[in-house]
């Protein structure tokens, strides 16, 4: 009975060893069987049979007249002829400001006094750039001026309104080559115009408290009113005319490859000093400034002529930040002779740890075999 009992005690603890041993055998075989395959499913290549190989379709070349005539369709610019290269249309708003003898300041009004001084104006130009910076424009502006101002120590506090449209012909040029240096990234332009035109207007010269008409330009006098002092004008004749010569500065910014937008600042001076309905003869001829903000469409312009971002300093900064530790990083590694750790190695490592193991369950099997 005991050498039975001796007997089927060794025989469990055998059968314990035999089944711990095969438990390590499957799991090194297992772990063998999911890191191989893999490389090689990735490694492995597609024969020409299984890839379908899509031809590129031959693109159709558009002779010069379907391209010149359709522009670029793909990004949907539409070409209006050679007519239109560096051809523009603008509007903008703003201003006026009169500058005469019913002024009460010199350079601008205060403002307190914008009210007294200062209207509402409209403007449409045509524009189109030539060649070396130099191009023309055609204006058609629309507006009205006003002024208050005592004329002398004795005499009643006089205002005037005025209403005109004024068209005028003039030539521009681009200062950013002369005034600055080439830069892609910049998208302000700055324009210097003068030209000449005419100007067409009414204005009435009344007595501020009394509201007696004064004098008066591009109207006529009711004849019921005629030697009273509260008078009645009528419109129904020719408006006054003067010849005008505009000039300024526009300063433009490139919002995108096709709008503009720009601020206008023009100053006229008249042929007359009867802009107001007064005159001095020791005085000078009236004038009026204008500033506005305004819009721009480019006619034939295309993506191409997008103004260009510039790169963020901030990528910049981490590029660079990147590369020096990256430059760190090696010059350690080549001093501490330190290698960077691949997939390849930490499978290696696995199957070391795996032999260890059996070899220690050889060792165990061994010790105990001798102790019997």
């Amino acid at each position: 009975m005991l050498v039975n009992n001796t007997f089927n005690m060794n025989f469990k603890k055998f059968f314990i060893l035999i089944f711990v041993l095969s438990l390590g055998y499957t799991f090194s075989f297992a772990q063998k069987k999911d890191s191989s395959p893999k490389v090689k499913k990735e490694k492995k290549e597609k024969t020409p049979k299984e890839k379908k190989v899509k031809e590129p379709k031959e693109k159709k070349t558009k002779t010069p007249k379907e391209s010149s005539s359709n522009g670029s369709e793909e990004g949907g610019d539409k070409n209006f002829g050679p007519v239109f290269d560096g051809a523009s249309v603008s509007v903008s708003a703003g201003m006026n400001v009169y500058f005469g003898d019913i002024a009460a300041y010199n350079l601008f009004p205060r403002p307190s006094q914008f009210s007294e001084h200062i209207t509402s104006a409209f403007k449409f130009s045509i524009a189109r750039d030539i060649k070396w910076g130099l191009g023309g424009k055609l204006n058609y502006q629309r507006g009205s001026l006003i002024g208050t101002r005592q004329t002398g120590k004795n005499s009643s506090v006089k205002s005037f309104e005025n209403h005109f449209y004024d068209i005028s012909l003039q030539a521009r040029y681009l200062l950013n080559d002369a005034l600055f240096k080439k830069n892609e990234y910049n998208r302000f332009k700055l324009y210097t115009h003068l030209g000449f035109g005419s100007m067409w207007y009414r204005t009435q010269l009344y007595d501020t408290e009394t509201l007696g008409t004064k004098d008066y330009e591009g109207y006529i006098e009711v004849e019921s009113t005629q030697g009273l002092s509260q008078k009645t004008l009528s419109d129904k004749t020719n408006k006054a005319q003067t010849w005008t010569i505009p000039y300024g500065l526009t300063l433009v910014f490139k919002y995108n490859y096709k709008m503009d937008l720009h601020l206008d600042f023009t100053q006229t001076t008249t042929f007359t000093d009867r802009l107001d309905a007064f005159d001095r003869s020791w005085t000078a001829k009236d004038k009026y400034d204008y500033i506005g903000i305004g819009v721009t469409y480019n006619f034939n312009r295309t993506k191409d002529d997008a103004p260009k971002k510039r790169p963020k300093e901030e990528d910049n900064v981490e590029d660079e930040t990147t590369t020096n530790t990256e430059k760190s990083e090696g010059i350690k590694n080549k001093i501490f002779g330190k290698k960077k750790k691949h997939k390849g190695d930490d499978d290696e490592l696995l199957n070391i740890r795996l032999k260890l193991f059996e070899t220690q369950l050889k060792l165990f099997e061994m010790q105990y075999l001798l102790g019997q």
